[in-house]
């Protein structure tokens, strides 16, 4: 019987290969909530566009950002600048086939040539302010697996 559990090569469970990090979870909410805020409160006085940039991006920084920020940050720790090019990188792989595809079928693509050009100005700036949230905020007493 101990030579059936002894193997370890089963496909179904694969033997975990890759080190994970430890992410503390309350410094990782306040970073990907404040980042945006923070840049829109900051700018707001300058241009309004940071303010309606939160408004209609944040939404989206959160639904695809936590889950890409999470899976970054538990394989490696990341400095606020692999923050913002990996928000970078995660936005333009989002809104580059959908407006590839809105030109190609001849349509509207107005709304989504804003949303790649006041993304790809917006996102890296939102993902180096969450990322240095997140270093400031960090402590190894609260992290946790993720």
């Amino acid at each position: 019987m101990p030579e059936i559990t002894a193997n370890t090569r089963n496909p179904l469970y694969p033997s975990v290969g890759v080190e994970r990090h430890l992410v503390d979870p309350v410094a990782f909410g306040l970073a990907m909530i404040g980042g945006p805020l923070l840049t829109a409160i900051l700018g707001a006085p300058a241009l309004l566009i940071p303010s309606f940039a939160t408004l209609l991006g944040g939404p989206i920084y959160l639904l695809i950002g936590v889950p890409v920020m999470l899976i970054a940050l538990r394989r490696r720790p990341l400095e606020p600048g692999g923050w913002a090019l990996l928000a970078l990188t995660t936005h333009l792989s989002l809104f580059t086939p959908i407006f590839l595809l809105a030109w190609l079928a001849d349509g509207n693509f107005d709304g989504t040539s804003m949303f790649l050009f006041f993304g790809s100005v917006f996102a890296p700036i939102w993902g180096a302010v969450s990322g240095a949230i997140y270093h400031r905020l960090e402590r190894s007493f609260f992290k946790q697996t993720i």
